[in-house]
């Protein structure tokens, strides 16, 4: 990330930035990134762990490259009617009703 930043970008990319490391570095990370945010810089981040969507503004999940929902963790709750489920089990079920609805098609994801 650092040599990401010398040259002040206005929007970042990370793509799974914090796997690896510990949980200490981790959330000193998403600190640093949060501040990012607050001086104006974008950022796109990939994850595969949904507790850090809650970091987000935003969020989109995506299953065989097809985008199933994008918005805010709250607003994708709420769509979800899922108040006070994880962000975990909110992704399985918006993937397993995409899923499902596909079958119903009679189309399988790749």
């Amino acid at each position: 990330m650092a040599a990401a930043l010398i040259h002040r970008p206005k929007i970042l990319f990370l793509d799974e930035p914090t796997s690896g490391i510990d949980p200490l570095a981790q959330r000193t990370f998403w600190q640093q990134i949060a501040h990012l945010s607050e001086r104006g810089v974008t950022i796109i981040i990939t994850t595969h762990f949904m507790d850090e969507a809650e970091y987000c503004d935003r969020m989109m999940i995506q299953d065989h490259g097809e985008m199933l929902v994008l918005g805010a963790p709250a607003d994708i709750r709420k769509r979800m009617n899922m108040p006070d489920a994880d962000m975990n089990a909110i992704f399985i079920a918006i993937v397993e009703q995409s899923r499902a609805a596909l079958e119903k098609e009679g189309r399988q994801g790749a």
